[in-house]
């Protein structure tokens, strides 16, 4: 069973290098004001996506295409067809609230409680990267970490908790702003604790966002999932009936 990653809309422009000694609060205002500001940012509290890649288990490449929906808070959708020699699979899985579902070349998979969580916990991730909430003192807290350098850049680094969120760690590039890379503690196909590494690049500007359009997720230090998005639709209003779970 694969355990999807949604991809992270939380993108910024360019902008002036971060003075030292930030507040938390500093360092997300001014990525919601590189990104277009905290009205561009609430506009559009929805999103599709297009997307192919790889998954990568015990050293087999299985190659992907598929597409993704979300609508913030708690609603997130992901489809997969998958690929392997004479194999193929689809996949599909929707979160809505508290409510998981899963199927598996259309039969409902069943589900133990730490999926389950995980799968939930992969929608309060995709609240964060629309970087507002982070904002809410009910939801989040947020504390500075020392600078880190993450794939050649400099990044300042956040550490945030919520509720139904293991502690994750943000990277944000010093000199763009945009999110360079994430670090929290995921759930393994097999099931098991891993420190999963997500690496975000190849930014583009949509209807006045920026998106990283490729994401990289590491496992224990091995790759594990890649993923290309090449279509991505910001959306003030979704379809609701994408997120039934009945």
């Amino acid at each position: 069973m694969i355990r999807w990653a949604l991809g992270v809309a939380v993108v910024v422009c360019l902008t002036a290098p971060l003075p030292a000694q930030n507040k938390p609060e500093d360092l997300v205002v001014r990525a919601i004001t590189a990104h277009g500001g905290v009205d561009a940012l609430k506009k559009f509290p929805a999103g599709t996506s297009k997307i192919a890649g790889k998954v990568i288990m015990a050293g087999v490449e299985f190659p992907f295409t598929g597409a993704l929906a979300f609508e913030i808070p708690g609603k997130a959708r992901m489809e997969m067809a998958l690929e392997q020699g004479d194999m193929k699979t689809t996949l599909l899985q929707v979160v809505n609230g508290v409510k998981v579902r899963q199927t598996e070349n259309g039969m409902v998979s069943r589900l133990d409680e730490a999926v389950q969580a995980e799968l939930r916990e992969s929608a309060v991730i995709q609240e964060m990267s629309l970087l507002y909430p982070l904002l809410d003192p009910k939801k989040f807290t947020l504390k500075t970490e020392p600078d880190a350098t993450v794939v050649g850049r400099e990044c300042v680094v956040l550490a945030a908790r919520a509720r139904g969120l293991k502690d994750t760690i943000l990277f944000f590039d010093k000199k763009t702003g945009q999110l360079a890379a994430m670090r929290r503690k995921g759930l393994s196909p097999a099931q098991k604790t891993v420190d999963e590494f997500t690496i975000f690049s190849d930014y583009k500007t949509i209807q006045g966002l920026v998106v990283p359009m490729k994401t990289k997720v590491m496992h224990d230090g091995k790759p594990f999932l890649e993923i290309t998005v090449s279509e991505y639709t910001p959306l003030e209003k979704i379809d609701e009936k994408l997120f039934t779970t009945e």
